[in-house]
């Protein structure tokens, strides 16, 4: 039986893969922390499940096991007995911030702790075929284009998750040379709700910015809205379905091999941006066009969005040809279609109060 090693299984993408792999049959230990009763990243699996279409109720009892630790103490906490039946590993768990103020503390997480865990790893879990790192499509840096699945020397890169992000991909690298436990990156693009469900997490995050501070224009009253975005730009969208799709014919293929392995998760391009705009406007209730902001409010808007405008503004297309060949998927990856994202935002609208009170406050209090 697989046994799945995951952390950051409260999140977005970690409880939808924990979820997952449990719906495939695999048993999974989940990494939590403050959390020494395990309530609280069962409930955040099961609420993945749900939101995936997922019945693990029965697996959940039997192969999901919470392991509370302080990544402080990792090397003393995650022990022998506690990985020696693991076969995989999937490390989620990142710190998001963009603020330069962070870099530090964003570099100590994302690049300390993932070198930390490998080693730990790579010293304690003998059964361990592979050590899978979620990172970004968009180490690739700022110039657009076409991105292949390899590491990048060198990037231009506007933001500290981005570079952190870079640095742990250079740091596994060489701990991979050094250990020999076999490393895949895994760059997901843009990740946003179920394809057929809509599910995602309400947590404002990447493709969700924009609609939540839409939402909280409309909600303060305002019916327009001009957005600072480019009009032909097409966004590289994953569903979460996609993505953990992709995540378990990776982890569960016959022959994982023993390389160093650089995969995108994409989901391709297809709807421009001036039609995303007028999908969040019509989910949010708002009339919204592309064009210079003017008033003090669509000011504030272009704050609130500016540090994932950059890339709304800019068009990638990430190959995935290496990650096809790995899990034998025989025809191209279908793009969402616009009837799709709006659905997405629609349901991601009607299920964001508490995210919308929040931005309500922002946006009255400048208004």
């Amino acid at each position: 039986m697989h046994q799945i090693l995951i952390t950051g299984a409260t999140g977005f993408v970690g409880s939808a893969l924990a979820a997952s792999f449990l719906a495939r049959g695999a048993g999974v230990t989940a990494v939590s922390r403050n959390d020494p009763d395990g309530v609280r990243t069962v409930n955040a699996v099961l609420t993945a499940a749900h939101g995936c279409g997922l019945d693990i109720t029965g697996a959940v009892r039997k192969h999901l096991r919470v392991v509370n630790i302080d990544f402080a103490q990792l090397e003393t906490h995650l022990t022998e007995d506690k990985l020696a039946d693991i076969t995989s590993v999937w490390h989620v768990a990142a710190e998001m911030s963009y603020s330069a103020h962070k870099l530090a503390a964003s570099f100590d997480t994302n690049v300390g702790n993932s070198a930390r865990l490998y080693e730990t790893v790579a010293r304690c879990a003998p059964n361990c075929r592979r050590f899978y790192y979620v990172s970004t499509a968009y180490v690739a840096g700022m110039a657009g284009g076409t991105v292949r699945e390899e590491l990048h020397t060198k990037s231009r890169m506007i933001n500290t998750y981005q570079v952190a992000k870079w640095s742990t991909e250079q740091s596994l690298h060489l701990l991979h040379q050094r250990h020999q436990l076999p490393v895949s990156i895994f760059r997901p693009t843009v990740v946003v709700g179920h394809s057929t469900t809509g599910w995602a997490h309400r947590n404002g995050f990447g493709f969700y910015m924009f609609q939540d501070a839409m939402i909280a224009i409309a909600r303060a009253g305002h019916r327009e809205l001009t957005v600072d975005l480019l009009a032909d730009a097409r966004p590289d969208l994953v569903p979460i379905d996609q993505l953990t799709s992709d995540a378990c014919s990776l982890s569960l293929r016959r022959d994982a091999g023993k390389d160093f392995e650089v995969f995108h998760c994409a989901g391709g391009i297809r709807v421009p941006m001036e039609e995303i705009v007028h999908i969040w406007g019509d989910v949010a209730g708002v009339k919204a066009r592309l064009g210079s902001p003017t008033t003090s409010l669509e000011q504030k808007f272009d704050r609130a969005v500016r540090p994932n405008r950059p890339f709304a503004r800019t068009e990638w297309q990430f190959d995935r040809s290496q990650l096809d060949a790995a899990t034998g998927r025989g025809r191209p990856v279908k793009p969402l279609n616009r009837d799709e994202l709006h659905a997405l935002c629609n349901w991601y609208a009607s299920e964001s109060q508490p995210q919308r009170e929040t931005h309500d406050a922002e946006v009255t209090e400048a208004s």
